[in-house]
């Protein structure tokens, strides 16, 4: 029991830190940044399942062979970014305990009672969801088959419906399968207790950044912001096809994943990279996005790619003086840096692309 735990708290919580604290050492800004370094550790924990899974599932591979190339692959970046961070970790702990310190009390305890009972709805609680027959139901047949999208969990048989490249190049339920097989729980539990432990506080954790970046690191403002979000989270089961329904009722699911974690991370993301210039670690970070994005769901292939296109154009052209544009050279050297911005971004979305060809080819 004690060994399944350890196992479960380095697969949920030390394994992404210490991934996202390697992308992090290289940035001076955001180098003790502990909040962006776990999120930054799932979408890369994301992408490396997708560049690896697929290929598994096509070449017809066991589940045990995935976990031991992904725990080979994650252990090996994990202890390389233990011995470079090594002398970092009192620092990063130092400014994370100064960081809670100032925060407003009051704010911070209604914030965390708001997300709490959120956690708890799904903790001591369950949503039955007639998508779970594929989601769960193929997490569970890989589990007990030790296979990859080999038989159907709607029959049990080898049919049509497990070549569909729609689900194999989105597959999202063969992480809650990895996790199962790894900290040995069903994966049922895995996916209505465990994961929504871990993801609704990763939604937070996005909304709380990007109030950062929204209000100057203003932790008042930050903290009413994130309130807002979970408020609006809260009431928002207006429609079954919203992301406020499917964040309540259904965050272990993929297509959960990409609208709330996802895409509000390639809004953070895109903030975060203009405010630099479009440095490459940035460019580099949305690119690794867009790649998880396509590991959550086909969907996850457009979805993301058009996100952060439209946010590229419509704010380099927002940035446009065109009135001076006949006058100013500089105005004329100002457009080619925006066009330049545009194309790197453009540039992030390659993910997509290729697998959207895939999806076409297959």
């Amino acid at each position: 029991m004690i060994v399944k735990g350890i196992v479960a708290l380095l697969t949920l919580f030390g394994v992404p830190e210490l991934l996202g604290l390697l992308f992090l050492k290289f940035n001076e800004k955001e180098k003790n940044n502990f909040i962006l370094a776990f999120i930054i550790g799932y979408l890369f924990i994301f992408a490396i399942c997708q560049l690896i899974t697929v290929p598994f599932i096509y070449l017809e591979l066991s589940l045990t062979n995935l976990v031991l190339t992904l725990v080979s692959i994650f252990g090996i970046i994990s202890i390389i970014s233990i011995v470079l961070n090594i002398k970092n970790i009192k620092n990063i702990w130092n400014n994370t305990i100064e960081y809670i310190k100032t925060m407003p009390k009051l704010l911070t305890l209604i914030t965390m009672i708001l997300i709490g009972l959120q956690i708890f709805a799904f903790v001591g609680f369950m949503h039955i969801d007639d998508d779970d027959s594929f989601y769960v139901g193929t997490a569970t047949t890989a589990v007990q088959t030790n296979s990859l999208f080999k038989y159907s969990a709607a029959t049990g048989e080898d049919d049509l419906e497990n070549k569909l490249s729609r689900y194999r190049l989105g597959p999202f339920p063969i992480y809650s399968a990895v996790v199962s097989k790894l900290v040995d729980i069903h994966p049922a539990i895995i996916s209505h207790v465990v994961l929504p432990a871990i993801f609704v506080p990763i939604v937070y954790m996005i909304y709380g950044l990007i109030g950062n970046e929204l209000f100057k690191k203003d932790k008042k403002q930050v903290l009413i912001f994130v309130m807002l979000m979970s408020v609006i989270n809260i009431w928002g089961n207006y429609s079954v096809r919203n992301n406020f329904s499917f964040f309540l009722l259904r965050i272990w699911q993929g297509k959960a994943v990409l609208a709330n974690i996802i895409l509000p991370a390639i809004i953070l993301l895109f903030m975060k990279a203009e405010n630099n210039d479009y440095s490459f670690k940035y460019c580099l970070l949305l690119f690794i996005t867009i790649l998880a994005g396509t590991f959550t769901t086909t969907m996850g292939i457009a979805l993301p790619p058009i996100e952060l296109m439209l946010l590229a154009i419509v704010y380099e052209i927002s940035k446009i003086n065109f009135k001076k544009l006949k006058e100013n050279k500089e105005e004329k050297n100002n457009i080619k840096t925006r066009l330049k911005n545009i194309m790197k971004c453009l540039v992030c979305c390659i993910p997509s692309i290729l697998y959207g060809l895939a999806f076409l080819i297959i």
